[in-house]
């Protein structure tokens, strides 16, 4: 699964040169039938520039594992984007499900920013089902459901007033009986949804009775995470009906999430955490400070960086091959804070005019 974890680790890979491939894709036909003469486009501009930059022979052994890369992947099980990396030391192929643009980026390290946008722009959502036969979990962007047979998960409850019988007799009491063994298969879920939003860190979405919103509330340690709740007995819906059902609350919560910033952007400033100087938004990135970074979508910065690394200087083009130069300055701070646990958040071009485009919500 590709999630944040994936992004971390790629930000920490460097090496010249850097190929990332990104591609718009298709999930079905005709449409995908386009997508891999699409690719190979995408992979002959690539090399075209490898040769032109780095030399034919240095990077014939790159060329390479870019042609063979390509030619294996599998179209008919596309999902809305493709991303290839590939440098010396590292080759990775992913499918995700967000629309990115078709772009070829030869750096030092690989361009996690289209990725990072997709995640922020078309935010992926858990949707847990809280029912006893089973609970499920499924992974959403917008109405399309896809079911995670990991973590766990389906789990079925066979407590008592499932497949096992109730005790009865005198000093018996059957419903809280039953309670406890509901309370414990709550916490079960719970556990695998903690292994989940690990690896995934989205909101989540209940689905349930009453009864199992209630318990499941009671025994999580992710309620923060959770958005809003769909009450009801929907465990007999398919994964598209579930999705149709779903989409309307958990857009309103995401909606709701996203307007959230411009507050804490409020806040921070008026508290004296807020930075939006450029060299002071770059060191504060360096240095590990950056809690919440909020950036125009459209912003793109190419900088020379200085030979202490503290300080930025806005060029036209940044120099290829050279390591003090960075085709985007934005990227290079994306990938510092969210290295530091720190969050990226997207806002549109038309935001943030007070802070020109960019600012960094600091620790302290």
């Amino acid at each position: 699964m590709f999630n944040v974890n994936t992004v971390k680790h790629l930000q920490t890979l460097s090496s010249r040169p850097s190929v990332t491939l990104t591609l718009p894709t298709y999930r079905t036909a005709p449409d995908n039938q386009k997508d891999p003469i699409r690719l190979k486009n995408l992979v002959t501009e690539a090399i075209n520039r490898l040769e032109t930059d780095y030399g034919k022979r240095e990077t014939a052994e790159l060329a390479h594992k870019l042609q063979e890369a390509a030619a294996k992947v599998d179209h008919e099980h596309n999902q809305d984007g493709l991303i290839l990396f590939a440098s010396a030391d590292y080759l990775g192929v992913f499918k995700v499900p967000y629309r990115l643009p078709e772009r070829v980026v030869i750096d030092d390290n690989f361009l996690t920013r289209d990725i990072v946008f997709a995640m922020n722009r078309t935010p992926l959502y858990w949707v847990l089902m809280l029912s006893e036969k089973p609970s499920r979990l499924y992974l959403a962007r917008r109405e399309q459901l896809v079911e995670v047979r990991e973590y766990g998960f389906p789990q079925e409850f066979n407590g008592p007033g499932a497949d096992v019988a109730v005790h009865s007799g005198i000093g018996a009491n059957p419903s809280q009986e039953r309670d406890r063994a509901l309370a414990k298969f709550m916490v079960n879920v719970d556990e695998s949804l903690h292994a989940a939003v690990k690896d995934g860190p989205y909101p989540v979405l209940l689905v349930g009775l009453p009864q199992n919103l209630a318990a499941f509330r009671e025994a999580s340690r992710n309620e923060r995470l959770v958005m809003a709740d769909v009450p009801g007995g929907h465990d007999s819906l398919s994964a598209s009906e579930l999705g149709q059902l779903v989409w309307p609350t958990a857009q309103a919560a995401l909606r709701e999430r996203r307007q959230e910033i411009f507050g804490q952007v409020e806040q921070a400033t008026g508290q004296g955490r807020a930075v939006s100087d450029l060299n002071e938004a770059w060191q504060a990135a360096q240095d590990g400070r950056v809690e919440v970074m909020v950036v125009r979508e459209n912003l793109h910065l190419p900088a020379q960086v200085s030979a202490d690394r503290r300080q930025l200087t806005l060029v036209e083009t940044a120099a290829v091959g050279d390591s003090n130069a960075h085709a985007d300055a934005v990227d290079e701070m994306m990938e510092y804070v969210m290295q530091n646990s720190g969050k990226v958040v997207f806002v549109d071009d038309s935001e943030l005019d007070d802070y020109n485009g960019l600012v960094m919500l600091t620790r302290y």
